[in-house]
């Protein structure tokens, strides 16, 4: 593995997002990273705390574009990170709590495919079932130890 991280390291675009001192680079890549991360995460909060029963007034259906953000951010996200990965292979790939968060991330998607599921076919007043409500209180739980996680690594690393 050691030397797959190396070659990821050593290509011309990942020397060039850590090397440089252009504000395109490294900044850039963390700030789309963020952008993301407030796009998937944030959705999947809001969503959560809706059908955990937070704002009663708003109707499940009124979440779809908040489901469709999710996926844009999450896209966002996966470029993003595995650019920042790849600026820092060597030392990332050796921190077991990046591991950690991609495990993280894999629950937190596939708990978000039945609650989008629940909320691009729920009409609008909906009972929502417990199963749901379930899967949205574990993703509150598995998004904030996604970004917990991410934060540990700059530290860990």
């Amino acid at each position: 593995m050691d030397s797959y991280f190396d070659w990821l390291q050593s290509l011309p675009f990942s020397v060039w997002i850590s090397a440089s001192d252009s504000v395109l680079g490294f900044p850039l890549v963390l700030f789309v990273h963020s952008l993301g991360m407030g796009f998937s995460a944030g959705s999947a909060f809001v969503i959560a705390l809706r059908l955990l029963g937070v704002g009663r007034s708003l109707q499940v259906s009124g979440l779809r574009l908040l489901a469709a953000l999710f996926w844009g951010g999450f896209i966002l996200n996966l470029v993003s990170g595995s650019i920042l990965f790849a600026a820092r292979a060597t030392l990332t790939g050796h921190v077991p709590i990046y591991y950690a968060k991609l495990g993280l991330i894999l629950v937190g998607v596939l708990l978000f495919v039945p609650i989008r599921s629940f909320v691009n076919s729920a009409p609008h007043d909906a009972a929502i079932p417990a199963r749901i409500q379930a899967f949205a209180a574990l993703s509150l739980v598995v998004w904030v130890s996604v970004i917990t996680t991410g934060r540990f690594i700059a530290y860990l690393s």
